[in-house]
């Protein structure tokens, strides 16, 4: 897969509204689901959304609502935390990220969810899946990381593509799909366990990913991961130590039972040996939170909240999180002498071959800038050599301009007249008067309406057409509007269709040269259907005064039978100076529109 090289955006004020362009349904009348979504949680810094098939980043705001195709990028010192159809999982994003909500389809009872991260430091938190179809994965552009239920990390270096994941809960695990000498495409997998790391630079690195699991370097976990994840990891410890303790307990059992647990990158053939991988979960959190402190990743003060709000949710003493009673990481805990003693045999060869590839791709390129500094050369002086030609060819036509021009009479002199033009014209002051007036009695401020409007639009042919109007009056000064969406609910008798566009009303409907943004889009649920609309402002263009009741938009629509159209959600949101923010607005104050179209058959 090409790794493309994305720019973030910067810090500097970015005055485009983000639009939750698609969404599902929500609370009442919305309770019907059209489609599983991805909602932002909550966000800080620079966090910009670019919706499926766009080509324009929008800013982003709490709750907005992504679906399938949607990426996500968050900008230096950045974070978002997105939570996966109503609760599946929980991403928190870093700073210099880059995300696409790749898949959430659902089928036949069963759930997929795929994200592919194309930069920066995530972790996740997926909730056991109830389905045994049920699938969750993280794609990179090295590797795949397939979970059931558990917590990790994922890093990914945005110009090689390179990946580091880590496992703080469960069980994980990592695949990459080469294509063979056969041209047959071949699956690796291994298995990752807490306080275990896989680190890759490419997807053909190795046909053993076993060789490349390895217990957990703390100080470059620290280093790659924002501070915001490293919070996300220690806020999760109780959740953490339950699916680890879970794990122990059924080591337990087995071993009770005879069995003994002898996986690639696990060993566990004892209680002894499973007692030193308990304490090593027990205190995996604490030495991340320890090494984050010393590596001032996180200071003292925002590590004592981090560590009381995770605590809070601890219910026993002894497992609350408490720095000065934290335990040094085993190394051997679960690891094999001998087969560890081959393995790293192995990685030695593997390292050896991988130098061996890097100076031979070395050298080669070393040829080829000496092959192209040397056709670089042959063309530099082939130029200079078509240069002087032209410079030769200018002179002599200067020479002969010269002698053609000694031969003319009086030669025409360009005339210089300076003029007294330049008088004062004044400081043409149009005068600062104060254009208020006075109070004539103070009316009663007018108040933000939202309204809808139905009128038959059919012919002879279509007579099941109609106009549906949004109409808007009265956004002024504090109130002034910046973007809208509005989600419209009706029944499976009424349809929008591509082949009848929709028509920019008086508000956002302007010349083609001004910068705005807007989007439809139908979706179908099992008890009714959903559209949503939305239009903004972006780049440097302000809010806009509604004075009055103006037209938002009006939107085709085909129907039979009684149409009952109500707003299921409305998000009303303007700029104010350096931020976005959402204007309260209930959409149960608009009443629905219900009006009989006769199909005229």
């Amino acid at each position: 897969m090409e790794v493309s090289k994305k720019s973030f955006v910067s810090l500097c004020l970015s005055l485009c509204l983000v639009v939750s362009l698609i969404s599902g349904l929500f609370a009442s009348p919305a309770d019907a689901k059209t489609v599983r979504v991805a909602v932002i949680a909550s966000l800080s810094g620079d966090v910009t959304v670019k919706k499926g098939g766009g080509s324009k980043s929008y800013d982003a705001y709490e709750s907005m609502s992504l679906n399938q195709g949607d990426t996500v990028y968050t900008g230096s010192g950045s974070s978002v935390t997105l939570n996966l159809s109503s609760g599946d999982a929980d991403v928190t994003l870093g700073e210099n990220a880059e995300i696409n909500v790749s898949d959430l389809n659902s089928s036949d009872g069963n759930k997929k969810s795929k994200l592919k991260v194309w930069a920066g430091s995530m972790w996740v938190k997926v909730k056991s899946l109830a389905g045994s179809n049920d699938e969750f994965e993280v794609e990179t552009p090295t590797a795949v990381m397939g979970v059931r239920g558990t917590q990790f990390f994922v890093s990914v270096d945005p110009k090689t593509g390179a990946i580091k994941m880590a496992v703080g809960a469960g069980k994980v695990s990592a695949s990459t799909v080469t294509t063979g000498t056969d041209n047959e495409q071949h699956t690796t997998i291994t298995y990752l366990y807490p306080t275990q790391q896989i680190e890759l630079d490419s997807r053909d690195e190795t046909d053993d990913l076993a060789l490349k699991v390895d217990f957990l370097d703390l100080e470059d976990f620290v280093a790659q991961a924002s501070p915001e994840v490293i919070k996300a990891f220690i806020l999760n410890k109780a959740e953490i130590d339950k699916e680890n303790d879970e794990f122990i307990e059924k080591k337990k059992q087995e071993l009770s039972q005879g069995i003994v647990t002898e996986d690639g990158n696990l060993v566990i053939k004892s209680l002894e040996e499973l007692n030193k991988v308990q304490q090593n979960f027990d205190n995996l959190v604490g030495n991340i939170a320890k090494k984050a402190l010393s590596e001032n990743k996180i200071d003292k003060s925002d590590m004592d909240k981090v560590i009381n709000e995770a605590n809070k949710k601890i219910a026993l003493d002894n497992r609350k999180l408490d720095l000065g009673k934290v335990k040094e990481l085993d190394k051997t805990a679960g690891v094999d002498p001998e087969k560890e003693k081959a393995k790293q045999e192995q990685l030695k060869k593997l390292e050896a071959a991988k130098l061996k590839n890097k100076l031979e791709r070395e050298k080669k390129e070393a040829e080829l800038k000496k092959q192209l500094e040397a056709m670089l050369k042959l063309l530099e002086e082939q130029n200079k050599k078509q240069l002087e030609a032209v410079k030769a060819a200018e002179e002599k036509a200067k020479q002969d301009a010269l002698k053609n021009l000694n031969q003319t009479t009086t030669g025409n002199q360009p005339q210089t007249n300076p003029g007294s033009g330049g008088s004062d014209s004044g400081s043409g002051n149009p005068g600062s008067g104060n254009p208020g007036g006075g109070d004539p009695g103070t009316p009663p401020a007018p108040v933000p309406a939202v309204s809808l409007q139905a009128a038959m639009a059919g012919t002879s042919d279509t007579p099941n057409k109609y106009n549906l109007d949004i109409l808007m009056s009265n956004f002024k000064d504090t109130k002034n509007i910046y973007a809208v969406e509005v989600h419209l609910l009706y029944g499976d008798n009424t349809f929008y269709s591509d082949d009848m566009p929709f028509i920019n009303g008086s508000i956002f409907g302007r010349d083609s040269s001004t910068n705005y943004a807007d989007y439809i889009k139908e979706y179908e649920g099992t008890e009714q259907k959903e559209l949503v609309y939305t239009v903004t402002n972006f780049g440097n263009a302000g809010n806009i005064d509604v004075k009055d009741s103006q037209k938002l938009i009006t939107i085709p629509l085909r129907g039979f039978g009684q149409q009952a159209i109500s707003v299921g959600k409305i998000v009303i949101v303007r700029k104010d100076g350096t931020s976005v923010q959402t204007i309260p607005f209930s959409e149960t104050s608009i009443e629905p529109v219900t009006l009989n179209i006769d199909m005229g058959v």
